[in-house]
Parts: C-alpha cells; sequence; structure tokens
C-alpha cells in the first residue's frame, strides 16, 4: 500500500545531513535554497523552483530533500551561541 508520508529513516538521515552540515551552509549559501539528495548537496538557486529546475536537469527523478538557508543572524537568533551575529 503506497502512502504519501515520508519513511522516519529517511527523515533521520535528512536530520543528521542538516545537523552535519548547517555551519557550512550558513557560511557558503546564506539564504539560498538547498537540494539534498542521496546525502549530497545536488542544487544551490535562489527559489525552490530554481532548485527543483536545476535538480530535474540532473537526471534526478525522486523528490530531494530541500530548505532554504538561514542567513548568519537567523541562526543566530535560533542557535546563538553557535553562529556569531552580524553573518561573521
Amino acid at each position: 500500500m503506497k502512502t504519501d508520508r515520508i519513511d522516519p529513516a529517511e527523515l533521520d538521515a535528512y536530520d543528521a545531513w542538516v545537523a552535519e552540515h548547517l555551519d557550512e551552509m550558513v557560511r557558503l549559501h546564506p539564504g539560498k535554497v538547498i537540494a539534498v539528495y542521496q546525502g549530497k548537496l545536488v542544487a544551490v538557486a535562489d527559489s525552490y523552483r530554481e532548485v527543483f529546475d536545476a535538480v530535474k536537469a540532473r537526471g534526478i527523478l525522486a523528490e530531494p530533500f530541500t530548505m532554504r538557508v538561514p542567513t548568519a543572524d537567523e541562526a543566530n537568533a535560533v542557535f546563538p551561541s553557535v553562529f556569531p551575529s552580524g553573518g561573521a
């Protein structure tokens, strides 16, 4: 029986990827939209539409994990001890 739910193991893998790479993404791609597929960053763009177009152009048929990367100031508001304010 097919469901529209994401496998919990897949969600755990996304969580782990974000935990491992968030600081790098904030430094390299603040405010951008990213796509991750099979544990790899596969697209970076200004909008979700551009990211999905880039993923499709790479021949990836499955829907990737996507998110907007926070800026350093946004990340600092949530994790003040981890991210320095002022975008530094």
